[in-house]
Formats: C-alpha cells, sequence, structure tokens
C-alpha cells in the first residue's frame, strides 16, 4: 500500500473542518456553518465514491477510526447546539405566519379607522 491515501486525505480534511465548525457554533457564528457543512458534505461525497476502491493498511485504519471518532464526536457536539437554535428558528417563523394570517384576516387596526 503506498503512504498516499486518498481516503485518508478525506478524513484528515473532515476533521478538522467539523473542530472549526464546532468552535463556531460554540462562539454562536451560526452564518459561516453552512459554508464549512457543504464543505464537509463535497468531502463526504469524495470519500463514498472511493472508500470502497481502496484498502488502507493497519496503521492507516486505525488512524481512520480516531479521526471518525473525532469528526461523530464534533457533530454530535455541534448537533446539539444547532437543533435547538432551528427550533427556535422554526417557532419565530410560525408566529410570524400566524400573525401575517391575522392581518391579513382581520386587517389593520389603521385600515378599519380610514
Amino acid at each position: 500500500m503506498s503512504t498516499h491515501s486518498e481516503v485518508m486525505h478525506c478524513y484528515e480534511q473532515i476533521a478538522p473542518l467539523t473542530e472549526r465548525m464546532l468552535m463556531l457554533a460554540r462562539t454562536k457564528q451560526w452564518g459561516v456553518l453552512p459554508a464549512l457543512e457543504a464543505q464537509c458534505s463535497d468531502m463526504v461525497e469524495r470519500l463514498m465514491a472511493i472508500e470502497d476502491q481502496e484498502t488502507l493498511d493497519a496503521a492507516q485504519s486505525g488512524r481512520k477510526y480516531r479521526l471518525l471518532s473525532r469528526i461523530n464526536a464534533n457533530y454530535a457536539e455541534i448537533r446539539s447546539m444547532v437543533l435547538p437554535q432551528l427550533a427556535r428558528l422554526g417557532a419565530v417563523m410560525k408566529h410570524q405566519s400566524l400573525l401575517q394570517n391575522l392581518q391579513q384576516t382581520y386587517g389593520r387596526k389603521d385600515d378599519a379607522l380610514s
């Protein structure tokens, strides 16, 4: 097996991306996360296309599982911070939709006085 492994390169790119995403989530910099998630998704798609075509040696397999463990832990922590934010956003959007429906149904006070 050659020392260069495209599979390992993918894992080694994904791990620091998820660490950066985690740091951004911890500091509530939500706007930057989608771009990094897109990079991760691209890398994961590439990985899915090539992983079955490459056999890793024992050292690479060990490194892969350590990286995968870090990646999974990062994603779990990110999810634990992002999901409540998404729930709050959904609630705000639902509330805004309800207000808009009420305004359309009953009109504004200002309109009734005119």
